[in-house]
């Protein structure tokens, strides 16, 4: 079976396709999301993936699963065409309202390529302390000491 090569898969906040010159802009890359709370929802994020060595139309399509965890969400697939040369670069990207983290830890964005794992792009989930304003913590760590 032929499988494209993913040059780049990039999380941000938000992708949009520039209708007159065909350009991807992505805003806000990250590789985490803090949240006070677990089970949570981040508002808006967005994939960007970058394909070349296209022989054949197919179909993409992202899994977003928690690592070594039972929770997995299956996203929309996207009919891929087959450029007219395996050399040109296919850019593909989505927004996702809403994504689930039902607990702090290591996700992944799956890229699937009809129906075959390609490649992966790893997300951590941080749970973080927003506690009250203008409340000191008990003793804060020391900026030069690893925790």
């Amino acid at each position: 079976m032929m499988k494209p090569i993913v040059l780049a898969m990039l999380v941000c906040d938000y992708y949009y396709r520039d209708a007159h010159t065909g350009k991807s802009i992505l805003a806000g890359t990250f590789s985490s999301i803090n949240s006070p709370l677990f089970p949570s929802k981040h508002g808006n994020c967005a994939v960007y993936i970058s394909l070349t060595d296209v022989a054949v139309t197919g179909q993409l399509q992202l899994i977003f699963r928690k690592e070594n965890g039972p929770f997995s969400m299956t996203l929309p697939p996207w009919e891929v065409q087959c450029p007219d040369s395996r050399r040109a670069v296919v850019e593909i990207g989505g927004n996702i309202n809403g994504l689930p983290l039902p607990e702090e830890g290591y996700y992944e964005f799956v890229v699937m390529w009809d129906g075959v794992e390609i490649s992966s792009r790893r997300l951590q989930a941080v749970k973080i302390n927003l506690g009250q304003p203008g409340q000191q913590q008990e003793n804060p760590p020391d900026p030069g000491t690893p925790e």
